[in-house]
């Protein structure tokens, strides 16, 4: 057997083979089973109700453009809280959790996270808010993220406000007034930044009243005292992760579809070749 036909078998088993790895993984779920109902100990914030991806997919089309921002941002805000189970991040098994991507739903991302050695892959945060919603896990960035996209998609204008321990979300309303979301607690602020870093203890009352407890309140104050930085949107907030995640997404079914084709076409013609020689 000739080294070019070796080549091409090669590649024919490797883009097989790749593509019944991405075929299993549209019968896979991402979310871990029984996730925020059978893990409670794993959480930091026990949610009242898990909703299902499908769920949150449809009452996110509900979302209406004809009220007002503030209360379409609002309903946003509660959604996007009520997507995503907070987990303790670091924690938690991160193949249980799926926080390492299963090879079964990007093998670039598995790849990457398995053996890079790279913290942020081996515990990976979408750029793409449905995969997060899909996956049902998420901190405030993740929460940050989404909400900020779906504003995007209504056209409100908005920023996400990086604190170092915290993000949140700011929009601007009907009344051109910059206000405050909280899409990890579910807390509207109902003030802008500025306001909440003169008076960041002043708010203490949003938080208790929405659930969340002494100390976590206590950290968020304190947190609220410390530097921060601006973001346009969640492409400005993780350019690289948002460019690579998008490309490994297509090129996940486009490399081995690729890889097969050309294998087959090399050796269909080695065939017809070698009858013609005979």
């Amino acid at each position: 057997m000739d080294i070019m036909k070796s080549v091409a078998l090669i590649c024919l088993v490797i883009g097989v083979t790749l593509l019944a790895i991405n075929i299993y993984g549209l019968t896979q779920d991402i979310r871990k089973p029984g996730l925020g109902v059978n893990d409670q100990e794993h959480l930091r914030l026990i949610p009242e109700e898990v909703w299902s991806y499908q769920k949150s997919k449809s009452e996110i089309k509900k979302l209406k453009s004809g009220g007002s921002i503030s209360e379409l941002a609002e309903e946003a805000n509660q959604i996007v809280h009520k997507s995503l189970v907070h987990v303790k991040w670091t924690s938690v098994s991160p193949t249980e959790y799926r926080q390492l991507v299963p090879i079964w739903e990007n093998y670039f991302l598995w790849a990457v996270g398995k053996f890079s050695g790279l913290p942020q892959f081996e515990r990976y945060h979408y750029a793409n808010y449905l995969r997060s919603i899909k996956r049902g896990i998420g901190i405030c960035g993740d929460a940050s993220t989404a909400l900020s996209t779906i504003l995007d998609k209504y056209n409100i204008d908005n920023r996400i406000i990086s604190f170092d321990g915290h993000v949140i979300v700011e929009y601007k309303n009907e009344n051109r007034k910059w206000g405050l979301l909280d899409p990890d607690f579910g807390v509207s602020l109902d003030a802008s930044l500025e306001i909440l870093r003169k008076k960041p203890g002043a708010f203490r009352n949003k938080y208790e009243n929405a659930g969340v407890k002494g100390q976590q309140v206590s950290d968020l104050i304190y947190i609220y005292n410390k530097d921060y930085s601006i973001f346009e949107d969640t492409y400005h907030f993780m350019t690289l992760r948002y460019i690579f995640e998008e490309a490994t997404y297509i090129l996940k079914w486009l490399f081995p579809g690729t890889l097969t084709l050309l294998s087959l076409i090399y050796l269909r013609r080695r065939i017809i070749n070698n009858r013609k020689l005979e």
